[in-house]
């Protein structure tokens, strides 16, 4: 489904003599003996700013024996002002104090000098609130409660929340559960909430306008969970979270949303723009197989149920040949319409083959603007679905795809499901691309009316379409996505792009609301040069979307040998922001092939490395071409199902990643990659994204950075772990600390290369 600022953690982790930790909303323990982090639950109720918070985190003594207690630490993000704090130890208001940066950096300092674990360094910078723990006896837990009320920040007309990364990621632990619940009340209309770091949902609660909740069990923490929101009087908000670093040209990712949620501000009926929907539904023999007709004449009735007044429809059901509901072309919804539709939708019966470019044709015809309409009064959508390959009429794709490219007149929007293995995914995917909409696939024990059903829920409800941009004197250049989607009610856009001036910029976004163009102008902010880390992941999302439009460049060119400056264009990107890709899979295939470091993927000319991404990349274009010639042919179904099953993946991967933001999606994505390259286990094993940069695991054990090349940079400064040269190193560059919590690394400070190396425990 579907973001400034303020962060208290808490995070728990465990220390054999100095314990453990976590990172921002943090709380971590230093016991004689290790305790593990149980769960960790995190409650944020927000009333115009004023946020209440409450965190629960549970310690449980593993021990067999032994009894343990020690000192908490709650980890408060700098500049936090703290109203009525308590913390509660099982239930018992316990003494707290807070304390500084300076006196929490001496906590880590101390930790780390006395061979703790350099992982904790995640939270080097931030303020600590201290408290005892009593003791607690063997397989026993303690859960710690902390409440406080605090006033959050805005910056512009946003504001985010950053909290639960328990566990430092180096330790590797999971936890038995992990939740986070936000409520919000506004007086201002809110709009534009996302996370990008985790999956939210949002839920409906009384007496709050909107209510975001997030739960995970056996949670592997990979990153803090982040979320933005924005309140604006507008109708269709925007916003703008931009990185860059001194020197270079910024990176931006700019969301724009019409109001959420329940209270003031909700859209009302008349700000949902009317539309001309045609369902074409694939009626072919096949259908008979795991139920799927009748689960597609289930799927149709509910999208027939929730048709708004106002729109317009038909029904093209085919076959052999393609039948219409209604030959006079679209017709108004009423509830007498929708009657006769639900009946003609219960007789829709199975047989014959299946002639997709015919049921285009006709569901385009259908479509025509008529003389009383303008074309930019009602937005125009295709719901396509089929189980098969073309077999009655034109069965060549790329012919499908150029006649439906030129019939397409009235930029109707196709959205397109493709159901079990027996489909060309090409054919669909770019019948989506081209025509501005989205593709998804449904593999045979999927619901198909679920499916459906969601995916009508969300685009039912159109409020901004045709969308542009202009960004008046902002320098702005490589902007992604390069084809801008419709904007609809609950959902937002999200566009990514690199830009060279600064300062406040006029953003004109230009649409049509209600059938009229509009263009809606805001201020937005270009930063010169950012201030601290807390928008680095935005260049790894503006690549991600890079790497994904030249994959679907290459994907299009449907040749044998992609072009070799897309993939080196790709290879590039991909290693430096750790974006895994068919190209780079190499890079985690094996820690023995990769030697000391990853080599930087254009420099690999020799050896087994060379000879691992030939082959890979040969076995790939090998397969993707037989692959589609087996599709037009209709050939191997073991083939069909590899690349169905990927691209339901991909679709859902890039689909969720440019709606929500959410770099999780890296990780989900750089573990499919590894399979399939025949490695096991988490990413996190082989792979990290720490602010605005990407390390990956050596076989000497070394984390590095991923652009060190070790033909080019020779010259390493060896520093030990809790050395004086190591504090120095952090004193100069306090942000360097989350680099240096990954133990042995290889990294770059300024112009100089580094190799950090943990004390040996010999």
């Amino acid at each position: 489904m579907k973001s400034y600022r303020l962060s208290l953690g808490i995070a728990c982790a465990v220390m054999v003599l100095i314990g453990a930790s976590t990172m921002t909303q943090a709380c971590f323990m230093r016991a004689p003996q290790p305790v593990q982090v149980w769960m960790d639950h995190i409650n944020v109720d927000i009333t115009n700013q004023v946020a209440v918070k409450t965190y629960h985190c549970a310690f449980r003594n593993p021990n067999g024996r032994a009894i343990v207690g020690g000192t908490c630490y709650m980890e408060l993000e700098p500049g936090t002002q703290v109203n009525n704090m308590s913390v509660l130890v099982d239930g018992k208001e316990m003494q707290a104090e807070i304390l500084d940066v300076k006196k929490a950096n001496q906590v880590f300092q101390e930790i780390v000098k006395k061979g703790g674990s350099p992982a904790l360094l995640e939270y080097y910078g931030n303020q600590l609130i201290q408290t005892k723990i009593p003791r607690v006896a063997a397989g026993k837990t303690v859960m710690v409660k902390l409440t406080y009320t605090t006033v959050l920040k805005k910056r512009g007309d946003l504001i985010r929340l950053q909290m639960l990364n328990t566990n430092p990621k180096a330790l590797m632990q999971p936890l038995k559960e992990a939740s986070v619940t936000v409520n919000i009340r506004s007086d201002e209309p809110i709009k534009n909430i996302y996370s990008p770091t985790h999956q939210v949902k949002l839920v409906e609660k009384k007496d709050w306008d909107i209510s975001v909740e997030w739960k995970q069990k056996n949670y592997l923490p990979k990153h803090p969970f982040v979320l933005y929101y924005q309140t604006s009087p507008d109708k269709v908000g925007a916003s703008l979270v931009a990185h860059r670093e001194k020197g270079e040209a910024g990176y931006f990712m700019m969301m724009l949303s019409p109001t959420q949620g329940q209270g003031i501000g909700k859209l009302t009926e008349k700000q949902i723009m009317p539309k001309d929907v045609v369902f074409c539904i694939d009626t072919s023999g096949s259908m008979l197989e795991n139920n799927k007709i009748t689960q597609a004449r289930e799927a149709l009735k509910y999208c027939l149920n929730h048709l708004r007044p106002g729109d317009r429809f038909n029904i093209i059901d085919f076959s052999t040949t393609a039948r219409h509901f209604d030959k006079q072309g679209l017709i108004d919804f009423n509830e007498e319409s929708k009657q006769k539709a639900l009946v003609y939708a219960d007789a829709l019966s199975a047989r014959g083959g299946t002639a997709i470019e015919e049921a285009l044709l006709l569901s385009l015809k259908h479509l025509e603007t008529d003389i009383e309409s303008s074309a930019n009064e009602r937005l125009k959508m295709i719901v396509f679905s089929t189980d098969g390959l073309p077999t009655i009429g034109e069965r060549d794709a790329q012919k499908i795809l150029k006649t439906i490219s030129q019939k397409n007149t009235e930029n109707v929007r196709l959205f397109v499901f493709g159901e079990g293995y027996n489909v060309n995914t090409k054919l669909l995917d770019f019948l989506a691309l081209d025509h501005r909409g989205e593709a998804d696939y449904i593999l045979p024990k999927e619901d198909i009316t679920k499916k459906i059903s969601q995916f009508f829920d969300r685009v039912g409800s159109p409020v901004m379409t045709d969308v542009s941009f202009d960004f008046d004197g902002a320098g702005v250049i490589d902007v992604y996505p390069r084809q801008i989607r419709d904007i609809f009610k609950g959902e937002q856009l999200l566009v990514y792009g690199r830009y060279t001036g600064s300062g406040q910029k006029t953003v004109n976004v230009t649409g049509t609301i209600n059938g009229a163009k509009t263009t809606l102008s805001y201020q937005l902010d270009f930063p010169k040069e950012s201030s601290d880390d807390r928008s680095s992941f935005v260049p790894r999302l503006w690549a991600g979307q890079k790497v994904d439009f030249l994959l679907e460049e290459i994907r299009k060119n449907n040749t044998s040998q992609p072009d070799q400056e897309l993939v080196n264009e790709i290879t590039l990107l991909a290693k430096q922001h750790g974006i895994v890709t068919p190209y780079t899979s190499f890079l985690m295939a094996d820690d023995t092939m990769l030697g000391n470091s990853p080599l930087p993927a254009l420099q690999v000319q020799r050896g087994q490395l060379k000879g691992y991404r030939e082959r890979s990349e040969l076995r790939r274009n090998i397969k993707e071409k037989v692959e589609f010639d087996a599709f037009q042919r209709g050939g191997s179904s073991s083939l069909r199902q590899s690349q169905i099953e990927d691209a339901q993946s991909s679709n859902r991967d890039r689909s969720a990643a440019g709606k929500s933001g959410n770099a999780s999606r890296l990780y989900f994505q750089a573990e499919r990659e590894m399979k399939k390259v025949g490695k096991k286990g988490s990413a996190l094993q082989s792979i990290r994204y720490i602010g605005n940069r990407t390390f990956y695991k050596s076989e000497g054990a070394f984390w590095n950075e991923s652009l060190y090349d070790p033909q080019k940079h020779k010259n390493l400064k060896m520093i030990e772990v809790g050395s004086k040269d190591y504090f120095q190193l952090l004193k100069q560059d306090q942000r360097l600390a989350k680099y240096l919590s990954l133990g042995n690394v290889i990294l770059q400070v300024d112009q100089s290369w580094y190799q950090i190396q943990e004390k040996s425990k010999s």
